[in-house]
């Protein structure tokens, strides 16, 4: 059956006029489900009633339901999502003083493998439709109607660049006046390093962030920790970084995750200096959240953050130690999985 939330202000558009209705309610139906969130026919009171029985067909509107949520004591919540095919995905609201930002999810599962995520050990199952990236933000912003939404993070279940044409409407219908308004300067979309999406993202004139999972400054030890290096290495990685860099006037995030005695040491942080320098851009260096397996997380974050800092401190390199929100209830980064799924049934 056809899924309204998955199409375009445009397609929607498209649609009335093959309907031989006016354009002018295609827009008012992308409002509708996009800004004003509506969940049925019969909120659209604003369409005149032949129109309301012709979206009949296309009931129910909202592609996910909410089955399970958790609380972490500084507010975060992780709620999974029930998919249409019975798939699953989680999602993670991060409340701060005066907003909140929304850790969304690309696909069911993620293929890349990363040894020290969680989403990758559980493989991968399929892509996300635009309308099902959307509804994520369509839902919280229901349970959370009090609260204003301010900042989008694609970095949850998922490679966002390998569900590219997905996650690019997404970003559009997201950022649209007339739909959920958020602006594209407070969207960051991170990637393993898929060298030509990042190439595609480049050149689409969108004002969006670019943030790269790197975790390792040689190929040998990121091809250890990231299998996807093997095929687009490090050096290809920075061409590709650069060109974004460029087209957007944006810094580029580099995410560092780290791991003690593999990751950190004097030569490492050294080596991850020698890559960094060539392009402008932001350290961010992440507490390795604990997802059961070989890597254990540092305790000592001052004493890490001081090693790091003797490197980088004459570089033109902003650099930052990311507060971890959630991990009490495995909403942090690397932790989603929706092993979660399986419990819940």
């Amino acid at each position: 059956m056809p899924r309204l939330k998955d199409y375009s202000r445009e397609e929607l558009e498209a649609l009335m006029e093959s309907w031989g209705e006016r354009p002018f309610h295609g827009r008012q139906i992308f409002a509708g489900l996009f800004k004003r969130g509506v969940g049925s026919v019969e909120e659209m009171t604003d369409l005149p009633l032949r129109l309301r029985e012709k979206l009949c067909e296309f009931e129910p509107f909202d592609l996910l339901k909410p089955i399970a949520s958790q609380s972490a004591p500084d507010g975060t919540i992780k709620t999974l999502f029930e998919l249409q095919d019975g798939s699953a995905i989680e999602s993670v609201w991060i409340p701060e003083e005066t907003h909140a930002v929304q850790c969304l999810s690309t696909q069911v599962g993620c293929p890349l493998e990363c040894t020290f995520c969680a989403t990758g050990q559980m493989g991968f199952k399929r892509n996300l439709s635009s309308g099902e990236i959307v509804d994520q933000v369509v839902q919280f912003r229901r349970m959370k109607s009090s609260i204003a939404l301010r900042n989008l993070v694609f970095m949850g279940m998922g490679e966002p660049l390998l569900n590219y044409d997905n996650l690019v409407k997404a970003i559009r219908i997201l950022s649209a006046a007339d739909g959920a308004a958020i602006s594209q300067r407070r969207m960051t979309v991170s990637t393993a390093g898929i060298v030509p999406g990042m190439r595609r993202l480049a050149g689409e004139g969108l004002k969006i962030k670019l943030a790269i999972s790197l975790n390792a400054p040689t190929d040998e030890l990121r091809d250890q920790l990231m299998p996807i290096n093997k095929k687009y290495p490090l050096a290809d990685l920075m061409k590709a970084a650069l060109e974004f860099q460029k087209s957007s006037n944006h810094r580029i995030t580099f995410e560092y995750a780290l791991m003690p005695g593999v990751n950190d040491t004097t030569l490492m942080i050294q080596a991850l200096r020698n890559f960094l320098v060539r392009i402008p851009s932001k350290l961010n260096l992440i507490p390795l959240n604990p997802i059961d397996i070989k890597f254990q997380p540092e305790t000592n974050w001052d004493s890490i953050f001081d090693r790091f800092y003797r490197v980088f401190e004459k570089e033109r390199i902003v650099l930052t130690m990311r507060r971890s929100r959630g991990q009490e209830i495995k909403a942090a980064c690397g932790q989603l999985a929706s092993g979660s799924e399986t419990q819940h049934r």
